[in-house]
């Protein structure tokens, strides 16, 4: 997981933005926790978190309070990886969950965001 980025000023001082004659926000800075889970949430508490999540056709079906939690078959087929930000962590029964803006489209999960079950073999939550 890579977190951490902070806006970039113009010479002005002021914000600059995307498609704004030149002036854009950069990712200058960020740290990588990888497997670290503890790291990752004490970031998440400062911040969001930029993750790559595996998606499976059964993602694109998410309705709002739906929990995505991968295949549901061996015959689910793979789509590949999507950018999304991790903006909180939180139980629901005994689940752990991550609520995240996927920027997928307004149209289908929760708005933008998406619940996503989290499995953690190595550690304990």
């Amino acid at each position: 997981m890579e977190t951490g980025c902070f806006i970039q000023y113009n010479k002005e001082g002021t914000k600059g933005s995307s498609g704004n004659k030149g002036d854009t926000i950069r990712i200058e800075d960020y740290t990588f926790v990888g497997g670290d889970f503890k790291a990752a949430l004490n970031i998440l508490q400062m911040q969001p978190i930029g993750a790559l999540l595996h998606v499976f056709q059964e993602y694109w079906d998410i309705k709002k309070g739906d929990i995505y939690r991968g295949p549901t078959s061996n015959n689910t087929k793979y789509c590949g990886f999507h950018a999304v930000f991790i903006v909180d962590a939180f139980m629901i029964n005994e689940d752990f969950i991550f609520w995240c803006d996927s920027s997928s489209s307004k149209h289908i999960h929760d708005g933008v965001y998406i619940m996503v079950s989290f499995n953690y073999e190595n550690e304990r939550i």
